[in-house]
């Protein structure tokens, strides 16, 4: 029994009412005789199972693990290594077990249940710290993070458009305007793609984006070489971050503290 007492011990890890119905068949299931499991009985079972997960109930089970993915501080990655070292658990304690064809089809139906309100959990996850107005035009795509640890996301072209050969300052259009908070901006910059693969350059290297702009984020760039750049509709064109702003208050002095840089200027340090 102590595998069972294990079993239960993992579900009361979400004893909470959105989780009640899962340890309820867990532990039917589990105290089932296997006698008594006719393929009627697992029928049945299997239908009471599945029409306990009402839409209600998923809705709330999948917010209470986001709550507790907030509540650890999880990044979107360790929220994804949690569901998988959940799902190890559950299996390496039923695979002890060895339950019967027919307990283990009634397992099963249990933990589809559950893992499909920790998948569904994980996927509108985020440890994001800031929610960020943004509007697209018609055609325009909502910046995205490649990566779960990327400090910057993705902004992509709205249109096709052809960067002429020896051009400079060619606008590229997103079609996205933020609603960037008070006390905070947004920096622009190039992909390293952009950098390594093409002859595009950012006209004004870094884009300093000042909170209170409300217009379309518009991006300038150079086409450094002989032949016509074309950017097609969706490319990955350029990176924007969001930093919080912090402004100083100049304070005259006699003379600045020294240190062992001194006043060595542009280039001291070598090439």
């Amino acid at each position: 029994m102590s595998e069972i007492n294990n079993l239960m011990n993992l579900s009361d890890a979400m004893s909470n009412e959105a989780f009640k119905p899962i340890n309820e068949f867990i532990e039917t299931v589990m105290g089932l005789e296997d006698t008594n499991l006719t393929s009627d009985m697992v029928e049945m079972l299997t239908g009471m199972i599945t029409g306990a997960f009402t839409p209600t109930v998923k809705e709330q089970s999948v917010q209470s693990v986001i709550e507790s993915y907030e509540d650890n501080g999880f990044t979107r990655a360790q929220a994804l290594a949690s569901n998988q070292q959940m799902k190890d658990s559950f299996g390496e304690l039923v695979d002890s077990l060895k339950p019967s064809e027919r307990k283990l089809e009634l397992l099963n139906t249990v933990f589809r249940q559950l893992y499909e309100i920790f998948d569904t959990a994980y996927d509108m996850y985020h440890n994001y710290s800031v929610e960020l107005p943004i509007q697209l035009d018609e055609g325009a795509q909502m910046p995205k993070y490649a990566h779960d640890d990327d400090a910057a996301a993705d902004v992509y072209a709205i249109a096709d458009q052809v960067i002429p050969a020896h051009s400079f300052s060619n606008v590229v259009h997103t079609g996205v305007r933020f609603g960037t908070p008070e006390g905070w901006k947004l920096k622009l910059s190039p992909r390293s793609s952009i950098g390594a693969k093409t002859p595009m350059r950012l006209s004004n290297m870094i884009g300093l984006i000042d909170g209170p702009y409300r217009g379309e984020l518009m991006i300038l760039y150079d086409n450094l070489s002989d032949s016509d750049y074309v950017i097609h509709k969706g490319d990955r064109i350029a990176q924007v971050e969001l930093e919080k702003v912090y402004r100083f208050k100049g304070i005259q002095v006699d003379k600045v503290d020294t240190t062992d840089r001194g006043e060595g200027g542009l280039g001291s340090t070598g090439k």
